[in-house]
């Protein structure tokens, strides 16, 4: 939600449209589930606040 800008709601039907196996009426917040969903799907944005592209740039660094 926070790496995309999306409300807790907007997360919800987000998930529950693009991902590629059934997911629905999930309403017990003790209850987990994994699912695929495409990269492309979602909104440009800097996942994890810039670890990512950090570790990336390290890994560089440290090969070169």
């Amino acid at each position: 939600m926070r790496d995309y800008g999306f409300s807790e709601l907007d997360a919800y039907q987000f998930a529950t449209q693009a991902v590629e196996s059934p997911l629905a009426n999930v309403c017990d917040t003790n209850y987990t589930c994994v699912a695929k969903l495409r990269k492309k799907w979602l909104p440009a944005g800097e996942t994890y606040r810039g670890v990512h592209a950090r570790l990336r740039e390290t890994a560089r660094a440290l090969r070169g």
